[in-house]
């Protein structure tokens, strides 16, 4: 019983003293007898090398060796020494059962007897690999930093976290110290230019707070005296908190960028003198052939809009003068035909104007939308009486047009003029093409054109005449340029249709040929959207002009004294309480004033130092719903803002008529005071 019973302690401590051992599974633990074979193979040892303990026992350990170790017979040499010191321990590659390598840390010790006499060896060992191979992946990048660091041609240095100490890593640069020496405690002094210190310390202290890298060009002075220019970068290194611990920058040497930036600073300023120089005489060159560009037009204008323009004045004095006697004789049967002679004469030179200004593109055009083939069908009645029974009219218009967003009388007007030179490039008579058409440009198309990419409404006038040479083409468009004799053309026709395209967005195309007859094509920008209606307008529009007592206080701001008193005297017998100043300074004065004021009417272009349109500004600061009605003579739209028009602001261009001005004035009014 005793020694059953001694038989089963033995085994219960066996059996814990294995557990034990397998435990330790991140460890192989391997017995052997003194001729190599396995007595002990634990579950450590099974994951390591990949046999299990069933076919180790037994099996000779020296299997978990290399080849190298096995011919050196390394087993037999580390039972050796473990006898002799009684043990081992070192780092070695050894092998598993897939005949994979790995880096084993381990020792053996000798298992002795009761008596001291050697058993066997245990051999405890662990898989390194990992941390070989990540000291051998450090001892590289720690290579390949030194070789980086040997190849640069920068100063390399560390900084202490307070910037109060430098240590050099590398002395190649413009701070080279021998690396043998301690840390420089006064490298401010010894590297930078004592004019730059104080720009060094900002930058510092800025950088510190920030924890942000640090880069700044500096001055150091050079023992020999000498100044050299220093790029000075750093950055920090932080914790793990985000404190720094340390700086590491570099410093390189830019004087001769710096030298060269200068030299190309000194030559940039010689350039730009030079530049401004030349500039100055090519204008003064471009004043003179200006000057005399406006001569030679002016010559040729005399010829024909002079007639004109005595025509007209002459039908105005003289109508007028008849009037005087008339009425002095009190003959008063023959007034109207004199007022109509008058009227229809400044009509007319007021649409002569007009054509002027379209022209040179200083007219404040108002675009409505306007679809091209009923302009078309509306206006064949007065092209066919203009042009005379000698001209055959043909149109081609599109079934289903688009509308354009143009001033539409100024579109008629080119329309007509396009037809009169038709007319006048067949003497003999002819036919005549009228086409609008719908067309979409993109690419090529649209490049050739110089227009952009879009949707356009082609309207083409073809004549089948005496054509024009490519010379005449050339210079066509250019103001003043005529074929026609003296007297009988200004010239302005073509410009003035040149002049209405570009400003509405569009361009003009000319296909000629001598003999062979015209084609002027006008391209249109598409409108897309509905047609705008002004329901207070057109409610005005249909009230007889004195329908009801005016109400409301107007004020005039007009420095040409006869037109500011007919605009009041319009205005006055209107009903309306008129305010006059006849400079913008005070008119300011009583738009800030506590005068009522429901409209302002203003000249554009005003003596004093102000015009209309600044005193608008200036009046709508303290009244910001006030209407605006701003009149003028020549229409130059940057006078009111390049045809930028706020709410409440309209345009009047003179000659109006006096039943314009008192409609005009009616229509702002309304919209300010509906009821």
């Amino acid at each position: 019983t005793s020694h059953i019973e001694l038989q089963r302690t033995m085994r219960q401590v066996e059996a814990r003293n294995r557990q034990i051992i397998d435990s330790a599974s991140d460890y192989a633990i391997v017995a052997s007898d003194l001729q190599g074979r396995v007595t002990l193979w634990n579950a450590g040892a099974e994951h390591i090398f990949g046999w299990t303990e069933a076919e180790m026992l037994g099996q000779n350990v020296e299997v978990i060796y290399t080849a190298d170790d096995i011919q050196a017979q390394r087993l037999r040499h580390n039972q050796g020494v473990s006898i002799a010191s009684g043990g081992v321990s070192g780092e070695r590659w050894l092998a598993r059962r897939s005949g994979e390598r790995f880096w084993a840390s381990g020792a053996m010790t000798v298992l002795r007897d009761e008596d001291g006499a050697v058993l066997g060896f245990v051999k405890v060992l662990g898989d390194r690999t990992q941390e070989r191979r990540a000291s051998d992946a450090l001892a590289h990048s720690e290579r390949r930093l030194g070789a980086l660091v040997s190849a640069s041609s920068q100063s390399l240095y560390a900084v202490t976290a307070d910037w109060r100490e430098m240590r050099q890593i590398l002395s190649t640069g413009p701070v080279a110290q021998d690396e043998s020496l301690p840390a420089v405690t006064d490298w401010r002094e010894r590297y930078v230019h004592p004019d730059d210190l104080a720009l060094l310390e900002q930058a510092i202290a800025r950088a510190m707070a920030q924890r942000l890298p640090l880069e700044l060009e500096h001055r150091t002075l050079l023992a020999d005296g000498s100044v050299r220019w220093v790029q000075m970068r750093a950055v920090p290194l932080l914790d793990s908190a985000g404190e720094i611990t340390e700086w590491f920058g570099t410093a390189s040497d830019v004087t001769e960028r710096r030298q060269a930036e200068e030299q190309l600073r000194e030559l940039t300023l010689t350039l730009e003198e030079r530049v401004q120089t030349r500039s100055a005489a090519l204008q003064v060159a471009e004043e003179r052939l200006r000057q005399s560009q406006k001569m030679e037009a002016v010559g040729q204008l005399t010829g024909g809009l002079a007639h004109d323009f005595n025509n007209l004045l002459t039908a105005i004095s003289v109508g007028l003068e008849l009037l005087e006697l008339r009425i002095d004789q009190r003959r008063y049967d023959d007034i109207g035909r004199y007022l109509e002679m008058a009227q229809s004469s400044a009509s007319r030179a007021t649409a002569l104007t007009q054509r002027l200004l379209a022209f040179s593109r200083r007219q404040t055009l108002a675009p409505t939308p306007v679809v091209a083939d009923a302009m078309v069908r509306g206006m064949l009645d007065i092209i066919s009486r203009t042009l005379g029974p000698s001209i055959a009219i043909s149109t081609q218009l599109a079934s289903d047009p688009w509308a354009v967003l143009v001033d539409v009388p100024q579109m008629e007007n080119a329309l007509l003029n396009l037809c009169i030179n038709a007319r006048d490039a067949m003497p003999e008579g002819g036919p005549l093409w009228i086409s609008a058409a719908n067309v979409s440009l993109r690419g090529e198309s649209a490049a050739a054109l110089d227009t952009p990419p879009g949707d356009y409404v082609r309207l083409a006038v073809k004549d089948a005449g005496t054509g024009m040479d490519a010379a005449v083409i050339e210079k066509v468009f250019e103001p003043f340029f005529t074929t026609k004799p003296i007297g009988q053309g200004t010239g302005l026709g073509l410009s003035m249709i040149y002049g209405f395209t570009r400003q509405s967005g569009g361009q003009v195309r000319i296909d000629s040929q001598v003999g062979h007859g015209t084609t002027v094509e006008l391209y249109l920008p598409r409108f897309i959207g509905e047609t705008p209606a002004d329901a207070a307008e057109e409610t005005l529009q249909d009230l007889p002009a004195c329908s009801a007592p005016s109400v409301g206080t107007i004020l005039v701001v007009e420095d040409e004294e006869a037109i500011r008193a007919l605009l009041t005297e319009v205005l006055g017998g209107a009903g309306y309480r008129v305010l006059q100043a006849p400079e913008g300074g005070q008119a300011i004065d009583l738009l800030r004033s506590d005068e009522t004021i429901d409209l302002l009417i203003t000249d554009v272009g005003l003596t004093g130092g102000l015009n209309g349109r600044q005193v608008a500004d200036a009046g709508r600061q303290v009244r910001p719903a006030l209407p605006v009605l701003f009149i003028t003579g020549y229409a130059a739209s940057a006078a009111v803002g390049a045809g930028q028009l706020e709410d409440g602001m309209e345009v009047l261009t003179k000659p109006f008529t006096a039943a314009e001005l008192e409609r005009r004035a009616r229509a702002l009014l309304a919209i300010r005071n509906p009821s």
